[in-house]
């Protein structure tokens, strides 16, 4: 049994998918191995590298892949990364570094808003990615990230230490995520809060978050046309399980600021 599994859904973005799988790979870390859970309508073409592992999804949506790659897994450390992320070398090593003790680590994200450009004129080359990663490219932080990191620093109340649950770059004990069941697959296919609402569950349980700065990623921004669409359907649903202010209001970091969603939710 590895310590450390890495568990990576996809979905018909190969491009992205190579750069996210050569950033792990090039990683200096213990055993590690990397779960890719295809979601898509053409078959995944992996690297030959024994480390990696591409396992059919369920085709129901971001959580029931990322819980087909955890039981799919071996590791008594999971990290769920998404197709499009940036990494660089001390990554796997500084989600590794915290075991299986209690909590959930995050990451911190930049958004990369040149990605798509950058990513045809480059391709999966590590070295690059480092570099974006270590901001060589104008990289900028979206709402829901500064929030994490004012819970972080405590300029925020504790108890939404649940934002940092982002399924983007994540990682916990299997201990953990079993005690809690793993994502809600009740979500579905459509786009938004599945990770959020696991990161509520695992607060309840006594779970507290960490933000690490030696696991940071980059997303490959790209266009979602019917983002807000989406998400208004599965806000719906995170609302109706968690039924709180601070739930309720949610909205209003993604969509209006940071300011406005801690005004909403102030005491």
């Amino acid at each position: 049994m590895t310590g450390l599994s890495v568990v990576v859904p996809t979905k018909d973005k190969p491009e992205s998918l190579r750069a996210t799988l050569a950033c792990l790979l090039a990683a200096a870390a213990p055993p590690v191995e990397i779960v890719v859970v295809d979601e898509g309508d053409a078959p995944v073409t992996a690297p030959a590298d024994p480390a990696v592992r591409v396992v059919e999804g369920p085709r129901r949506g971001r959580a029931a892949a990322r819980n087909a790659g955890a039981r799919a897994a071996s590791g008594t450390r999971l990290l769920f990364v998404d197709d499009d992320i940036l990494t660089g070398p001390g990554f796997l090593a500084a989600h590794a570094a915290h075991g299986t003790g209690p909590g959930f680590v995050h990451g911190p994200l930049m958004e990369f808003p040149g990605a798509r450009r950058w990513l045809a004129a480059v391709g999966p080359d590590p070295v690059a990615a480092a570099a974006v990663v270590g901001g060589a490219e104008r990289l900028v932080r979206n709402n829901l990230e500064a929030a994490v990191l004012a819970v972080a620093a405590g300029a925020a109340p504790a108890r939404l230490g649940w934002l940092a649950c982002v399924g983007a770059n994540l990682s916990l004990s299997r201990a953990a995520f079993d005690q809690v069941g793993g994502f809600d697959e009740g979500f579905g296919t459509r786009w938004g809060c599945e990770d959020l609402e696991l990161g509520v569950r695992l607060l309840a349980a006594g779970h507290r978050p960490t933000v690490d700065p030696g696991a940071p990623g980059v997303h490959l921004t790209h266009a979602r046309p019917d983002r807000w669409e989406q998400h208004e359907v599965t806000h719906a649903r995170f609302a109706a399980l968690h039924d709180t202010a601070d739930v309720r209001a949610l909205p209003l970091l993604l969509t209006v600021s940071q300011a406005a969603y801690f005004e909403a939710v102030a005491p």
